[in-house]
């Protein structure tokens, strides 16, 4: 679904990622994990297509992908359904449709009653439930999670870790997981990379 060949980046002369490789499988949950600055963030948004390497090749299988970002960038003048329709609406869905399909996607992220709440109305958590209904609800064959939960205490980190379990086994989705704690992706992720500094990867941790 998703192969790196001797990707590298560099910013302003400084080398992010290092003449990476790698092959995620379809329906693969790969977990991305290493300190700040190792290049994770760079990793997803070259995969994402959001920036273009300075050498090497990617090629993604699909162009079915969301991107969930440490931050839920809902869009503030629009309720919690609402934020998840526009993306519904730009993959083709009409209005009725796209209506009716974030509200159950809102109530499959636990939020049944929230879709007329805008994003100020709502406490962080919340705010990153409505992002993984946006993204699940356009059916992605991809997904890419950039800490999604850092930011979050514990009880809602582990809340969501189980809602987006739920979702990821329910969908078979291809994921890759970004984090710095590993314990995050305990029963989550089929195999887990250590990302090391300049955005190198040594052999992979099978779990």
């Amino acid at each position: 679904m998703i192969q790196l060949n001797r990707v590298s980046k560099s910013y302003n002369g400084l080398p992010v990622i290092n003449r990476l490789s790698l092959t995620v499988e379809p329906g693969e949950m790969v977990g991305l994990v290493g300190p700040s600055g190792a290049g994770k963030t760079t990793l997803l948004r070259l995969i994402a297509g959001l920036i273009q390497p300075d050498a090497g090749t990617i090629r993604v299988a699909s162009s079915r992908l969301s991107y969930v970002f440490q931050e839920a960038r809902l869009l503030p003048w629009r309720s919690a359904a609402a934020n998840v329709a526009v993306a519904l609406r730009a993959n083709g869905a009409d209005r009725q449709t796209s209506h009716m399909l974030a509200q159950d996607w809102l109530r499959q992220v636990g939020l049944a009653g929230f879709d007329h709440y805008y994003p100020a109305q709502l406490s962080g958590g919340m705010q990153q439930r409505v992002a993984l209904a946006r993204a699940f609800a356009v059916q992605p064959d991809i997904l890419l999670l950039d800490e999604p939960f850092s930011h979050l205490d514990d009880g809602n980190k582990q809340e969501l870790l189980a809602i987006l379990r739920q979702l990821i086994e329910s969908t078979n989705v291809t994921v890759m997981y970004v984090t710095h704690t590993i314990a995050e992706l305990d029963g989550l992720a089929s195999r887990i990379l250590p990302l090391k500094s300049c955005g190198t990867l040594p052999p992979p941790a099978r779990r």
